[in-house]
């Protein structure tokens, strides 16, 4: 049974090859990685292309209120980081995949 009220289709930015996912954020961590597991396939093509393969070691994040998202990458020794791969959320009521 999936709850309604948690539930948001994810939409990634056009210049970015991941298909939409929908996914219930009643637990955010789970979601997130969820997320990170659908898109991550994806972004590493592009990402090699782009001369930035270190960037597919990521994790998905939203503002508090579910409304966007993006991609983030964090090198904490290099004291680097990179956003990138923005996302739309949308609130649903279809079943998560």
């Amino acid at each position: 049974m999936t709850n309604q009220l948690t539930t948001y289709r994810i939409e990634f930015g056009p210049a970015w090859p991941v298909p939409p996912i929908t996914v219930d954020f009643a637990d955010r961590t789970a979601a997130a990685r969820q997320v990170a597991e659908h898109a991550i396939p994806h972004l590493k093509p592009k990402l090699a292309e782009l001369g930035r393969p270190e960037l597919a070691d990521c994790f998905f994040q939203t503002d508090r209120a579910l409304t966007v998202g993006q991609f983030m990458w964090l090198s904490l020794a290099g004291e680097k980081a990179a956003q990138f791969c923005p996302a739309r959320l949308t609130p649903t009521t279809e079943e998560t995949r």
